[in-house]
């Protein structure tokens, strides 16, 4: 049932109805024609001859007439034989009229034994009519009358030329089957067997020179968006899950410290509130870099001045609660940093998720951050980060993210808008990571 509802079962099931139909048509059609042609001929032929004997008639009514071969002429419809009447509708005859009879068969298929043509023609001062019969039949005693090939056989040249007909049309439709409907047919192959986990699958309808290998391309590559589409959405909610999971304990957890001081009738509960709003502030930075991270590439961010040094002070205090009760001491050190137009937003997602992995994971010594125009160094001076980039960066490798989650957004955000990022670990002297905030040449 499948295979009768396919777009190249129809078509050759109309091309043959067709072909049928147009062959009986233009059959029949050949076949009168070829008729009315001897008709016409005859006709053009026995005129002249009975207005001859017509006149002849007229000057001389005891003219001689021939009776006997192929043509004969009567003069009145009582001197024609009756079995040659019997043949005709004398009657119903017309001036310059032609009536044939060939047997009367609807399709011949083979000579009649006798074909008659009888010519009725006017005489002048006379009621009676001058009719002049033609019948081939004396020809056949005849020798020396060249016999009829294959190809004059009327019935027989029509049949031969329909078969030719079709097959000529058979090859024009199988050429067109190949170039049309096969390419078709593979595009609906193509159709059921992409797979949106696997779109670099490729297919041979995709060389295609026509429209069909337009359209295939133009679906394979629907297909690859689509997939870069979902690919991104997981990796947002994968990074969405990771992250968000810290801040929302910090303020479920300050929000239980809340209670219970409240319960006891304490109220110092600034400092957890403190711990909320920067749990908050976290959660919308990390949200809007996800979301960021989410967008297709090369999606146009608002530009704005940006003051590298200014911006970096005030991340470092932000995240200084990361270092109370370590022996780490901070150091920001500006060479040069000139105001830029640059996107406000992805450069504070980027320092703040480079300066938080730098306090969170500095057990003790230095972290330095130093400014040179649009370069950003960032230097711990303990193994901290290096066991913790160790240690992320096993979740995202694994999903071919780079450096862990923190480092990854970062990573991302940085090719994004085409800038550069560098990172280097040692387990004696520390770690380094530098930002180039300034395309790649």
């Amino acid at each position: 049932m499948k295979h009768r509802n396919s777009l190249k079962y129809q078509f050759k099931k109309q091309l043959a109805v067709s072909i049928g139909l147009l062959v009986i048509v233009f059959s029949f059609l050949l076949y009168q024609l070829f008729f009315v042609a001897v008709g016409t001929t005859m006709h053009r032929t026995m005129m002249p001859m009975a207005s001859h004997y017509a006149k002849q008639v007229e000057l001389n009514q005891n003219v001689p007439l021939p009776r006997d071969g192929a043509y004969s002429v009567f003069v009145g419809r009582g001197s024609i034989p009756s079995e040659i009447a019997s043949l005709f509708d004398i009657d119903g005859m017309k001036d310059f009229g032609l009536a044939v009879n060939d047997g009367d068969q609807l399709v011949k298929f083979s000579r009649p034994d006798a074909v008659y043509f009888l010519f009725m023609h006017p005489i002048k001062n006379t009621t009676d009519k001058l009719y002049l019969l033609y019948n081939d039949t004396p020809q056949k005693g005849l020798t020396g009358v060249p016999k009829r090939e294959p190809l004059l056989n009327v019935p027989l040249s029509i049949i031969v030329i329909t078969l030719l007909a079709i097959f000529l049309v058979y090859w024009v439709a199988r050429r067109l089957i190949s170039k049309v409907l096969n390419p078709l047919h593979e595009l609906s192959v193509m159709a059921k067997s992409l797979d949106e986990s696997n779109p670099e699958l490729s297919f041979a309808v995709m060389n295609d020179k026509t429209e069909i290998g337009e359209v295939a391309n133009t679906l394979h590559q629907t297909m690859g968006r689509i997939h870069q589409y979902h690919q991104r959405e997981k990796q947002f909610l994968q990074n969405a899950s990771h992250e968000l999971r810290t801040p929302i304990a910090v303020v479920s957890s300050a929000l239980d410290i809340i209670d219970l001081r409240t319960a006891q009738g304490k109220t110092n509960v600034a400092d957890q509130y403190t711990h909320i709003r920067r749990a908050n502030k976290n959660m919308a930075e990390m949200t809007e870099a996800l979301l960021l991270l989410s967008r297709k590439s090369g999606t146009s961010t608002l530009l704005e001045t940006v003051d590298l040094e200014q911006l970096a002070t005030v991340i470092i205090d932000e995240h200084k609660y990361l270092l109370k009760g370590k022996d780490v001491d901070v150091e920001l050190v500006v060479d040069d940093s000139p105001s830029r137009e640059l996107p406000v937003s992805l450069c504070r997602i980027v320092l703040s998720n480079l300066i938080r992995n730098a306090f969170e994971h500095t057990l003790s010594g230095i972290v330095r951050v130093q400014l040179s125009g649009l370069i950003v160094s960032i230097t711990n001076t303990s193994a901290g980060l290096a066991d913790y980039e160790q240690n992320v960066t096993e979740r995202g490798v694994s999903q071919g993210q780079g450096f862990g989650i923190g480092l990854d957004i970062v990573q991302k955000i940085v090719e994004q808008q085409e800038w550069q990022l560098h990172l280097s670990s040692d387990n004696n002297d520390g770690s380094q990571v530098v930002v180039y905030f300034e395309p790649r040449h």
